[in-house]
């Protein structure tokens, strides 16, 4: 595609990198205008809530990767992905132990039922 032309993307199965990283290459202020409008976009099909962060999420990488070079950019963000993934990690486990609560509970109540039943 010429990077003269409009980038089609509606969703994240449309996203063509080769498309991206040639626009980055050839003209850098418009690959931003770009990728800004794209995020905008993917906000505003949020939640209210999931907007907020995410635009939370945003401005902090934009404010870390001010006037550093690609390489320190992509190193950041690499960095901020993988808190991102403790943090989810540690909520599926805090999940997890809720589950196994609730079956431990219910469990208990079917064993108190036949109990019951049997006297």
């Amino acid at each position: 595609m010429p990077w003269g032309s409009p980038m089609q993307q509606n969703s994240a199965d449309d996203f063509d990198f080769d498309d991206w990283a040639g626009l980055y290459l050839e003209n850098r202020e418009e690959f931003e205008a770009r990728r800004q409008a794209t995020l905008m976009i993917e906000l505003l099909r949020q939640t209210p809530e999931s907007a907020r962060i995410g635009r939370q999420t945003l401005d902090t990488f934009d404010l870390a990767v001010q006037n550093r070079s690609p390489e320190e950019r992509m190193r950041i963000a690499a960095s901020l992905m993988m808190d991102s993934v403790h943090q989810l990690s540690a909520e599926l486990q805090i999940l997890k132990q809720a589950l196994e609560q609730l079956e431990t509970q219910a469990e208990s109540e079917q064993g108190e039922q036949v109990g019951r039943k049997t006297r």
